[in-house]
């Protein structure tokens, strides 16, 4: 979809979604209204799971583990391609609804959101005839190997900012390795991943893939806890995260946890300002800034201060904001009026500490129907000295805080001091520089000349408050198994321990 290509119309589903349980659509006794941020108006009804909803579903999903653990891997590279194939198939009908849903502009979700869910399910068609053991040196008396088992029943705990990116991100490792899944979507953006795994879910045996939607406080704590879950894989919030490593701490359920971020861009003196600027914009701006890897912190060497500073205000003051579904739309309206209050108010509190606003801090004025959206402005601080709450907590929202420094020391050191450590970036020409301060630099991912480039096969995480384990890379299809060691011996002889 190109911007200058008429908006959908607005979307209404009649019929409440269903959970999907079992290889079956299951009524729920109660729903919840899913909420159009555009518009602030009532689109669609989503089931409302119970406590009882999450046991069927774990028992449907025990059942068909002990089915599908034992599927050939051709079998399952197959079933995914498969995924893929009914995904790109259907493309024209996911954009819209990623953007009622969460108020991502538009033409995001066919750039972005359905390829890159199609390709994160045939990387791991690829790569799953590879999955396998090795064998374990250890001399002349003994035979030994290990084999990759699955875990079994993984709880997915989806966020709501790119849903049909994260359920991929999920689904494909665990299914590849042998495992079955229940999915839980987030409560705000239910009806994407409920309508992706309609489409797909019959290419599986039933059970294999189920889906409870409802509110974490209930559905997603009885899911975690639910004593046939082997594994807990969770996209979200830093302070969720912490809440569900300490309900499954009895039970010492493994867990991978991809978590919040405060990423810094770190702009040497020789760095390109044009390219700066264009990776300055996608790194803040892009998905509303509701992303992890929002670059949220932008701190430039100052020589160049000034005039980055004035660029990027420019920029950010000329983008366009408005409905989620006009293809015009460069930045779309905030998920909830709640969380837009809330980063107004960060805003707020980060200017009675110092910052001095550049750009954005208000919420536009909106015509007819979208007086009711979400709607807030790109937004620019300036923190010379970085000392506001907004270079160290994460707004998740389009909030950009521009920071100087001056020796690699400096900025080394207060790159590190906030709590998160998922993605930073280094702009310089001089690539001893760039990786001099790359390995400095206490985080998962670091870019170097680029923001946002996730290519499948690059591990995808964090360290510190942005969680553990990685996804979207080989090693990822081993955070859904454990090792499992075979020992032969081949030597009778035995030690005169008992002679």
């Amino acid at each position: 979809m190109t911007a200058t290509q008429a908006a959908p119309e607005r979307l209404t589903l009649s019929a409440p979604q269903p959970l999907l349980i079992g290889g079956r659509e299951v009524e729920a006794d109660r729903t919840f209204p899913a909420v159009d941020p555009s518009t602030g108006r009532v689109w669609a009804q989503v089931a409302e799971g119970t406590t009882g909803d999450v046991d069927r579903a774990v028992a449907a999903a025990q059942a068909a583990f002990e089915t599908w653990r034992q599927t050939s891997l051709d079998t399952r590279q197959a079933l995914l391609w498969a995924v893929a194939d009914r995904l790109t198939q259907d493309a024209g009908r996911w954009p819209a609804l990623l953007a009622t849903e969460n108020g991502r502009a538009i033409r995001e979700g066919g750039l972005i959101d359905v390829p890159t869910a199609a390709e994160i399910f045939r990387f791991f068609s690829g790569i799953v005839r590879d999955l396998h053991g090795r064998t374990v040196p250890c001399g002349p008396g003994a035979h030994v190997f290990t084999t990759p088992r699955p875990v079994g029943v993984v709880a997915a705990i989806v966020p709501w900012n790119s849903p049909l990116i994260s359920v991929a991100h999920k689904l494909a490792p665990a299914l590849a390795a042998g495992n079955t899944v229940v999915v839980k979507p987030s409560e705000l953006a239910s009806v994407s991943t409920v309508e992706f795994i309609r489409l797909v879910q019959g290419l599986f045996p039933p059970g294999v893939v189920n889906v409870v939607t409802g509110f974490g406080h209930d559905v997603g704590r009885a899911l975690v806890t639910h004593p046939g879950v082997a594994k807990v894989s969770f996209t979200g919030g830093t302070e969720t995260g912490r809440r569900i490593l300490g309900d499954v701490s009895d039970r010492l359920v493994p867990s991978l946890m991809e978590l919040g971020g405060k990423g810094a861009m770190v702009v040497c003196p020789d760095a390109d300002l044009d390219t700066v600027t264009e990776d300055v914009l996608t790194g803040i701006f892009a998905a509303n800034g509701e992303v992890c890897f929002a670059s949220s912190r932008l701190m430039v060497h100052r020589d160049l201060y000034d005039e980055l500073l004035e660029r990027v205000t420019v920029r950010a003051d000329a983008i366009t904001v408005g409905d989620a579904l006009d293809p015009a739309t460069q930045l779309g309206p905030l998920v909830t009026a709640r969380h837009r209050d809330t980063v107004a108010a960060r805003v707020e509190t980060a200017l009675s500490e110092g910052a001095e606003l550049r750009a954005g801090g208000r919420v536009p004025l909106m015509p007819d129907e979208l007086a009711g959206g979400n709607y807030y402005r790109p937004t620019v601080l300036a923190s010379p000295e970085g000392t506001t709450s907004a270079s160290c907590e994460e707004f998740f929202g389009p909030v950009l805080t521009v920071e100087a420094w001056s020796s690699e020391d400096e900025v080394a050191e207060r790159v590190n001091r906030v709590a998160f450590g998922l993605a930073n970036g280094v702009w310089s020409a001089d690539l001893g520089r760039a990786y001099r301060l790359a390995d400095r630099l206490d985080s998962g991912m670091v870019w170097i000349n680029t923001w946002f480039a996730t290519p499948l096969g690059q591990p995808q995480g964090g360290v510190k408050a942005s969680g553990f384990g990685r996804e979207g890379a080989t090693e990822t299809l081993l955070e859904y198994t454990s090792t499992k060691v075979v020992h032969t011996s081949l030597d009778s002889t035995r030690p005169p321990m008992w002679t």
